[in-house]
């Protein structure tokens, strides 16, 4: 996964503010700048988390006996399902 700057998290976050802001089935009960920067800061969470993730699954088939070659189809498919159940053990959906 590419790095997604503090920049990008920023305007994620005003893009979803502004697009939860637009259905009337949504009022704010804080003012907008504090719902921004909650949402911004949820963001940078769940990526740092997902950064950690993956190194999990990396170091994982690192320390297997026959690990596949980087960047093969074999290590893609592995780490696809070594993801899914670190999502899983978080009791997150996939």
């Amino acid at each position: 996964m590419h790095k997604i700057s503090r920049e990008r998290v920023t305007q994620l976050a005003r893009d979803l503010l502004e697009a939860m802001t637009r259905t009337r089935s949504v009022t704010l009960l804080k003012e907008r700048e504090v719902v921004r920067q909650s949402i911004a800061h949820a963001l940078a969470d769940e990526l740092k988390r997902e950064e950690e993730r993956e190194e999990n699954v990396r170091r994982r088939i690192a320390t297997m006996k026959k690990p596949p070659a980087s960047r093969s189809r074999d290590y893609e498919m592995l780490f696809v399902q070594l993801m899914e159940e670190e999502y899983l053990r978080e009791g997150l959906d996939t």
